[in-house]
């Protein structure tokens, strides 16, 4: 019998470092010769569309997809092919196909450990982390530094005004770590 694999979850507002987190676990496997797979949504092609970028520009490169269906296509995701499989920004990726992609590799005992936003801007819960968060066995929600008082953050406030879409791909020009104090849902 297969064992299987475990489930960690980094959930949090912006710049609370859950890309960094998940950047060094990726390099503490690949340095005791870890196989490692690291993914990120296609959408997110702030930095370098062809690596994981954090803000303050740590970079690993990564399989950049447009949906999990494709990367399981291409990659056979076993134990004896990669220990780890990384996502970053899971926010961006279907639920339901997140979910049948990670708990069919799970199953195979392979790890995964997804990073990403627990809320948008307006303090609505993204289905994709919240369902993961209900799966994993290990959730770290991680907190940043409110921009206008230096308390914990947990909220995610957009600055910009010009785009109501629930989904605006940004950094600091359109986002600021808010505590709730200091957060609005505009």
């Amino acid at each position: 019998m297969v064992k299987r694999g475990h489930l960690t979850v980094i959930a949090g507002p912006m710049f609370a470092g859950k890309s960094s987190s998940l950047l060094q676990q990726v390099l503490w496997l690949e340095h005791n010769q870890k196989k490692t797979l690291v993914i990120k949504p296609h959408i997110d092609d702030r930095y370098d569309p062809e690596n994981i970028v954090t803000h303050d520009q740590l970079r690993h490169r990564c399989v950049s997809a447009i949906d999990l269906e494709l990367v399981k296509d291409n990659y056979n995701i076993k134990p004896y092919n990669f220990n780890t499989v990384f996502i970053d920004e899971v926010q961006f990726f279907d639920p339901k196909e997140t979910l049948w992609f990670v708990e069919e590799g799970l199953r195979s005992g392979v790890n995964f450990m997804c990073a990403g936003l627990d809320q948008d801007f307006r303090g609505v819960p993204f289905d994709t982390t919240a369902r993961l968060m209900a799966l994993a066995e290990k959730v770290e929600k991680i907190t940043a530094h409110c921009t206008v008082c230096g308390q914990p953050a947990t909220k995610t406030f957009r600055t910009v005004d010009n785009d109501k879409s629930r989904v605006l791909v940004g950094g600091a020009e359109s986002y600021e770590p808010r505590c709730t104090e200091h957060w609005s849902r505009k």
